[in-house]
């Protein structure tokens, strides 16, 4: 009952749109996958193979307007343990609306803090720094939240920015609300963020599951682009305030360089890390380590086909999910898409290579589907 009727209020918003076509850009895109694994219990190999789809569509408003729109929803057919289970979610659902003085954001969607595509100790309230992550997936960090944002420029590089984030279920007590603020600008060549934020955090050691953290951000460039940036958790009572500062101290950092190579052809390279001071920088049972990194290469021929390696890589206890992929856009939107994911590792390391259930990533997978945007 419950699939009738997001199925029902999916088609309602189609139908609604239909007039408004004109008006915005529709996007559809849709996916359908093979995914083959190979799953070691620790006693014996077990492959598996199963098939899904994906599906996602946009509208977005032209940009030449004071007032901008953007909604976009998806369907993924995911595996729930037991049966096949439609999904339906609102990934995103904002207006942006730009006066004389200064611009208003509202709605479920991203903002962006910092920089990094796997790593970002600056993007405190939606989180960049777990290694729990799909690396088929074309984004890796796409959380996006309920807010209201205020923007109010100083100059053509610089801006203050104060944001609410409104509390998430089963408990929308007004005391979980969060809130956060920073202030962008250039120095020189150098992009300088200053910034904040009042939130939930359930890996503090304070009792109330509150704190405020700070955070700090550069970018520039010397050839390749460079970025870095830094926070930590202030807690309450004042006495936890030395073993909070100690815990959540973190720091991360990257370098990006993209570069033609031949005629038409592009690579590109990126490595970022995750520095924790204080974590573990011995191998331990609760995996809290000193140090993560993220290597990614990319290679594009052509207009036509794209090759690309990434990983998330643990250097403390020597193991790490890699992930090679390929993709051939066939035509008009057609592509043809292939990766294979490998978890390197013990069984007691961060990327395991045994696994228990096929709800978890499998020590071996392949995926072999086609997508298909309109």
């Amino acid at each position: 009952m419950k699939t009738l009727r997001l199925v029902m209020v999916l088609l309602f918003l189609l139908l609604g749109s239909a007039g408004t076509f004109a008006a915005t850009d529709t996007i559809v895109d849709m996916n359908i996958f093979h995914v083959m694994g190979l799953l070691d219990d620790g006693e014996e190999l077990s492959p598996s193979y199963m098939m899904g789809s994906q599906l996602g569509i946009s509208f977005k408003s032209p940009n030449s307007s004071n007032v901008r729109g953007d909604v976009a929803i998806s369907m993924v057919d995911s595996y729930s343990g037991t049966s096949w289970d439609p999904q339906f979610s609102i990934d995103r659902a904002y207006l942006r609306v730009r006066f004389p003085k200064f611009r208003i954001t509202a709605g479920k969607t991203r903002i962006g803090w910092g920089d990094g595509a796997m790593f970002n100790a600056a993007d405190l309230l939606f989180g960049s720094t777990n290694t729990d992550v799909t690396l088929t997936d074309k984004e890796l960090r796409t959380a996006t939240r309920w807010l209201t944002s205020a923007t109010y420029p100083l100059g053509p590089f610089s801006f203050l920015e104060a944001l609410v984030i409104a509390p998430e279920g089963p408990d929308f007590a007004l005391r979980n609300t969060s809130f956060g603020g920073r202030y962008y600008t250039t120095i020189s060549s150098t992009k300088v963020e200053i910034g904040g934020a009042y939130r939930a955090d359930t890996s503090t050691t304070n009792d109330t599951g509150r704190v405020l953290s700070p955070y700090i951000a550069l970018q520039g460039n010397f050839g390749p682009d460079w970025y870095v940036a830094s926070s930590v958790n202030v807690a309450y009572p004042t006495e936890e305030i030395a073993d909070e500062l100690e815990d959540s101290w973190i720091i991360s950092g990257g370098l990006l360089h993209i570069m033609n190579v031949g005629w038409q052809s592009t690579l590109s390279f990126r490595l970022e890390a995750l520095v924790r001071p204080f974590g573990d920088w011995e191998t331990s049972v609760e995996k809290n380590y000193g140090m993560y990194l993220y290597p990614e290469i990319s290679f594009a021929p052509d207009d036509v086909w794209n090759f690309s390696i990434r990983s998330v890589v643990s250097p403390i206890d020597a193991s790490a999910n890699i992930m090679l992929g390929g993709s051939w856009n066939v035509m008009q939107g057609l592509s043809i898409n292939g990766y294979a994911t490998i978890y390197a590792g013990d069984d007691t390391d961060t990327f395991s290579w045994e696994q228990s259930n096929v709800q978890t990533p499998s020590g071996l997978s392949m995926m072999l589907g086609a997508s298909w945007v309109y």
